[in-house]
């Protein structure tokens, strides 16, 4: 995905995400299986739900900067994204699970049949697995790291110099806004149901704006530069962190290697690449 920044690197990415997930299913089938259990894993979508949460938080977090998601969605997010109210319903969990599964795949029973249940059941043995060999760390980390980073952006003097001259664009278009996020909180843009044509068009000429004063490559610009300034300060904590995250990526392709793996999540053809 374009417009990517250096905290980037420490969180997977939605592709390893992905792989991840359908790693994890396919040791949990495995494991059933050791005990008779037959499982053909999640609903046919569920799979699909890691990989668009991370899509959906990259997509999301420089506000609404394409001009075709403006003018098909405004400020909603558009349907593939987990921040859309109903995408839930397509992006099901672990449903409709038969009860004996239920219970080892959860670890609700001690033992089933003549064989000892791992503790917290075969989901929990497939996540431990999938991390086996890896340090503790902070996971919490670059998302704590980027929101400061964003904290110093937002009063950096050559992203408030673009922001000037959005707004000035903004006003000669007719709309009188703070910022991009102020005019994508409009009260008035309601969070359900479809956007107002009112809302269209302001999306529009913002993104337009946006353009016109090079905003998004400013905001990445800026961005990165408090990103890295925090990076360099941490790097102890975030060189765990990139070590788990080697590790897991490659317990993650071991266990593909050697499981069937299970249904390949779809693409959605309106995702950005």
């Amino acid at each position: 995905m374009g417009n990517s920044l250096p905290l980037d690197l420490y969180a997977p990415s939605p592709k390893e995400q992905a792989r991840s997930d359908r790693a994890q299913e396919a040791l949990e089938r495995a494991c059933l299986a050791r005990y008779g259990l037959r499982w053909n894993g999640p609903g046919k979508t569920a799979l699909e739900t890691g990989r668009r949460m991370v899509l959906s938080k990259q997509a999301a977090r420089f506000g609404v900067v394409d001009a075709s998601q403006a003018a098909r969605y405004g400020y909603h997010a558009p349907a593939w994204s987990t921040y859309n109210p109903h995408v839930s319903d397509v992006l099901d969990q672990h449903a409709s699970i038969p009860p004996d599964v239920e219970k080892v795949l959860y670890g609700e029973v001690a033992n089933f049949g003549d064989k000892p249940v791992p503790r917290n059941g075969c989901r929990a043995q497939a996540a431990e697995r999938l991390v086996r060999g890896a340090p503790h760390a902070d996971r919490e980390l670059p998302d704590r790291l980027a929101d400061r980073a964003a904290v110093a952006s937002a009063e950096d003097p050559r992203l408030s110099t673009v922001l000037s001259a959005w707004r000035t664009c903004m006003t000669r278009a007719g709309y009188h806004y703070a910022s991009p996020y102020a005019a994508a909180h409009d009260p008035r843009w309601k969070r359900e149901g479809a956007p107002t044509e009112k809302e269209l068009t302001v999306a529009v000429a913002d993104v337009r704006c946006q353009n016109q004063v090079r905003y998004l490559p400013t905001l990445v610009d800026v961005t990165s530069r408090h990103q890295r300034e925090l990076i360099s300060r941490h790097t102890t904590e975030l060189g765990r962190l990139k070590r788990l995250k080697d590790i897991r990526a490659q317990n993650v392709a071991e266990a593909l290697a050697t499981q069937p793996s299970g249904p390949v999540p779809s693409q959605e053809g309106d995702e950005p690449g």
